[in-house]
């Protein structure tokens, strides 16, 4: 995301050192910092950064801001996506990928998605009882899905993954040369990667999310860009915030037996622990909108044609909506549903059902085949200011003491 220069006078202390490590493994001191003296922050990069749950809730869902006049930088390719549309031309794309995430459409997927975690299952059982689940479930059983939705085989796993965060990379206002040309290079290769599955689709049509897309584009209510960058759109989001929200689930229940347990012995509890799993440690950590008139965030009005980073992060640990924020309890009363990290309004994520089927489908797996989960190992992590991610997760599945 390209941002302006800060004018003089702009805070000379950095509130929000993007690229510095410490940072980038715990920004939750840097937000409740913010929160708490500066709620709406003229960042020395010249965006205004807002930091209460009232304020960024309100603001997600205002109308009069743009994605689509935003300055993407080397990430331009997503404005021919719905994350960097504007209505009408947003209404235009959501609708024609709407029916593929209706709850009986979920419920189809949710059995690609447990037939894959089952098959890695049973080839723990069958060895030493140890997986690298980063990418060894988390990443395979969302990856697989999302081919399925698209009617394609399951192929450059590996590089689909690397080149997504490479372009995550520019998403965030830290981004360096460096990973701007990283960026620019992964969209060229996700181009011409999607525009081989796209020919290939047309010379053997099925009935997947991308052949849909084709026959959009052939009744003129997609354009080719639209097509093949909606393609990576959601090989993005079919695996990047689900593997995390994966991840960071196995990895407390590996930490704390009492969570592991709340999940096997109360389904009524599920939902609910997804959820709080969601808030502690938000896949995306900010959206970003561009104001296109004056306005009022609180005490401060910005001025039109501003940059503003909604730090959804920070809102989920709002102490003025969620007490005892930075503790993990997933018995929190219903209102703790009103967490931010799917986004809401027009941009909400769409597949957030099938997200939320997914991450209980390999949860209620390991519950039901495993008497527990412990560490095999430290974990590794590729936080960015944008993105939390978890590159590596080993781990030992314990066997219940009845099995063979």
């Amino acid at each position: 995301m390209t941002v302006t220069t800060a004018e003089p006078g702009s805070a000379a202390e950095d509130l929000l050192p993007f690229r510095d490590p410490g940072f980038r493994a715990d920004p939750y001191p840097y937000y409740a910092r913010l929160r708490e003296k500066h709620p709406v922050y003229r960042h020395p990069l010249g965006l205004y950064v807002v930091s209460r749950y009232g304020d960024v809730a309100r603001l997600i869902r205002n109308p009069t801001l743009s994605v689509q006049q935003l300055d993407f930088g080397p990430a331009a390719p997503i404005h021919h996506t719905v994350l960097g549309k504007d209505a009408p031309d947003h209404t235009r794309l959501r609708r024609i990928t709407n029916r593929w995430f209706t709850p009986k459409a979920v419920a189809k997927w949710s059995q690609v998605t447990r037939a894959s975690v089952e098959a890695v299952l049973d080839e723990v059982e069958n060895g030493d009882g140890t997986l690298d689940v980063a990418d060894g479930l988390a990443l395979k059983c969302t990856f697989e899905t999302t081919c399925h939705i698209f009617g394609i085989e399951p192929t450059e796993m590996d590089t689909i993954r690397r080149k997504t965060y490479e372009i995550g990379l520019s998403l965030g206002p830290g981004g360096n040369d460096e990973e701007a040309r990283a960026t620019a290079e992964a969209f060229a290769w996700f181009a011409d990667h999607i525009g081989r599955l796209v020919a290939g689709k047309r010379a053997r049509p099925g009935e997947g999310l991308i052949d849909a897309f084709i026959a959009a584009r052939d009744e003129g209510r997609m354009t080719e860009e639209e097509v093949v960058h909606s393609v990576f759109l959601f090989f993005a989001v079919g695996h990047l915030d689900v593997k995390h929200l994966i991840n960071h689930g196995i990895h407390l229940m590996a930490r704390r037996p009492d969570l592991f347990a709340a999940y096997r012995d109360e389904p009524e509890a599920r939902p609910g622990i997804i959820d709080e799993i969601l808030r502690i440690d938000t896949p995306e950590s900010m959206v970003v909108r561009l104001t296109t008139q004056d306005t009022v965030v609180g005490d401060t009005t910005v001025p039109a044609g501003e940059v503003l980073a909604l730090l959804i992060a920070s809102a989920n640990r709002d102490p003025e909506v969620f007490a005892d924020p930075d503790a993990f309890d997933h018995t929190r009363p219903v209102a703790a549903g009103r967490h931010l990290a799917f986004g809401s309004g027009m941009h909400g994520c769409a597949g957030q059902v099938l997200a939320r089927a997914e991450a209980d489908i390999v949860f209620s797996a390991i519950v039901n085949r495993f008497s527990g989960v412990e560490p095999a190992g430290e974990p590794a992590y590729a936080h960015t200011e944008f993105l939390r991610t978890v590159t590596h997760l080993p781990v030992r599945f314990l066997r219940s003491p009845d099995s063979p």
